[in-house]
């Protein structure tokens, strides 16, 4: 992600404008079809514009104690070795483990919150996978979310009580 190394308070729309060949040389290295690639390089434009406009984008990419992007994770889970590699996750002021996961989808039209319900349950999951190899490792909550900047949605997915204990 770009805001890894410089930390989201550094960017501006002007930069992102200014990144675009950057963007455009990551997605052409990605395997991005050419057919598709400028419609791809507006998506991550403006997809960035939205995050650095967004209280909830920029409160997810702010600096926090034990932040990663692209966290790669393994453990055990149910008996068998899991890896895994998480979006975003951090340690909040409170002390709370944050699992972020982006999704780029858009929905145009009505019913974008029952989609946005509908990608949380799609998602739940993972993201309980990702909960469940946290909490073997360490002693605190752990909450969990899918964050859309196309949308700026958010659906945080609730973890049910009775797995809430069982790590690994």
């Amino acid at each position: 992600m770009l805001f890894r190394s410089d930390g989201v308070d550094a960017w501006s729309r002007e930069r992102v404008e200014g990144s675009v060949p950057a963007y455009r040389a990551a997605l052409v290295a990605l395997g991005v079809p050419s057919a598709e690639l400028e419609r791809a390089v507006e998506d991550v434009g403006r997809a960035l514009t939205r995050v650095l406009e967004s209280e909830r984008g920029r409160w997810i990419l702010a600096s926090y104690g034990d932040a990663a992007c692209e966290y790669p994770l393994c453990g055990v889970v149910d008996g068998t070795i899991v890896s895994v590699r998480m979006d975003r996750s951090f340690v909040d002021d409170l002390g709370v483990r944050w699992i972020i996961d982006y999704k780029t989808s858009s929905h145009e039209g009505s019913g974008s919150e029952a989609f946005l319900d509908n990608e949380r349950e799609r998602y739940r999951g993972q993201l309980e996978l990702y909960r469940r190899i946290f909490s073997g490792m360490e002693q605190r909550p752990v909450r969990a979310a899918l964050y859309f900047p196309l949308l700026d949605g958010w659906r945080e997915v609730e973890f049910d009580p009775a797995q809430a204990g069982k790590a690994i």
